[in-house]
């Protein structure tokens, strides 16, 4: 799933926000709209069995698009439609009424509940801030992703795209040797960026970058979801309720996760149809097979990054990878096979790892 990150610059360097109500520092950009003040986050994921009408997710790829250029995702609890070629996301507030929304105001809400959590962190208003996009973001994305942070109460913001502020956050304490060339690539929640820098008298200079705001973690889990509705239609002649639909994303996003650190997994039959028992278990193989055209486009996009900058791939030196979603195994094998020869890294903590470099270009930016 698509997340936040925040982090800050303190008198002891930079540090990260608590800035979902459970403590963790990186926040599901879920928003619910069933109470008078919508709420963000994690609680929203754990209330989507009862609020699912009420619920809003993945405006980031709906956020400064036409309605025609949009991929509709079937698992979306909510309904999208048009005023002149506008996108509108239909939902039902806490009066139980169908409203409106657009992408820009649910943004708004996020960036406005974490500006309130990064204040109480602070102790202080906070008027300007940093705020990264994808390298693939138009001048229409940017221009509505500011005005979502105008809504949202920030006076001033700079946007900065999320493969520079990676890059930051891994050269900014230590010394590259100039010339090096480095592939950053960054598979978040719901977008990919790649992009191809240039280490020149410890100036981080972009030569190219390409990417896909259609591509990310969600797409490997809506692979998980087609895989179990056909297994519970064909093997347990199970139909996937609309009211059961939260409850397989969810499932499938743990499923995801845990193929990441083992080699099978199961989804309970019974969490579908209370009269019927089993399991339908997928292994770490299985989950690859299936994706293998998802790989091809991720593939797709490193390729136009390497020939738009005109380098071949024994030439990059090092690979860094940031986003959650490069934990998955078969991505970091895509890359090792694409780039034997170059050193890859890895951060422990990658969904941070862009917060972290907005932060020290923000003291930059800002206060230098």
């Amino acid at each position: 799933m698509s997340q936040c990150c925040v982090a800050v610059n303190r008198r002891n360097g930079i540090e990260t926000v608590a800035i979902d109500n459970n403590g963790e520092r990186v926040l599901p950009s879920f928003v619910a709209y069933d109470e008078i003040h919508e709420k963000c986050g994690q609680v929203v994921v754990d209330r989507l069995r009862f609020h699912s009408e009420s619920t809003v997710f993945d405006s980031k790829r709906i956020i400064g698009r036409n309605f025609e250029e949009i991929e509709i995702d079937t698992m979306w609890p909510f309904y999208l439609n048009s005023d002149k070629n506008k996108p509108f996301i239909k939902i039902r507030n806490y009066k139980k009424e169908l409203v409106s929304k657009s992408a820009e105001q649910v943004a708004a809400s996020l960036l406005k509940y974490i500006r309130k959590k990064t204040e109480e962190f602070q102790g202080k208003r906070l008027h300007r801030a940093v705020i990264t996009v994808p390298a693939s973001f138009t001048n229409t994305q940017k221009n509505s992703t500011r005005s979502a942070a105008s809504l949202a109460g920030w006076d001033s913001v700079y946007l900065l795209s999320e493969p520079v502020a990676a890059s930051f956050t891994y050269f900014v304490n230590q010394e590259a040797p100039n010339n090096t060339i480095l592939l950053l690539f960054d598979l978040g929640g719901g977008t990919l960026d790649v992009c191809l820098s240039k280490i020149k008298d410890n100036k981080i200079i972009t030569i190219s970058n390409s990417g896909n705001s259609q591509v990310g973690g969600r797409n490997f889990d809506n692979i998980l979801i087609k895989y179990f509705i056909e297994k519970l239609k064909n093997d347990f002649d199970i139909t996937v309720a609309d009211g059961k639909k939260y409850k397989l994303i969810l499932e499938c996003q743990k499923i995801k996760h845990s193929l990441s650190v083992q080699m099978q997994e199961a989804l309970d039959v019974e969490d579908f149809d209370i009269a019927k028992e089993g399991f339908i278990k997928i292994d770490r193989q299985i989950f690859e097979t299936l994706s293998q055209d998802l790989l091809t486009n991720i593939k797709d996009a490193i390729k136009n990054t390497l020939y738009y900058s005109g380098h071949k791939a024994h030439k990059i030196n090092k690979v860094l990878l940031v986003g959650g979603s490069c934990r998955m195994p078969m991505i970091k094998k895509l890359l090792q096979d694409m780039f034997p020869n170059s050193e890859h890294c890895c951060d422990e903590h990658p969904e941070e790892v862009v917060a972290i470099g907005a932060a020290y270009f923000a003291y930059n930016y800002f206060f230098a």
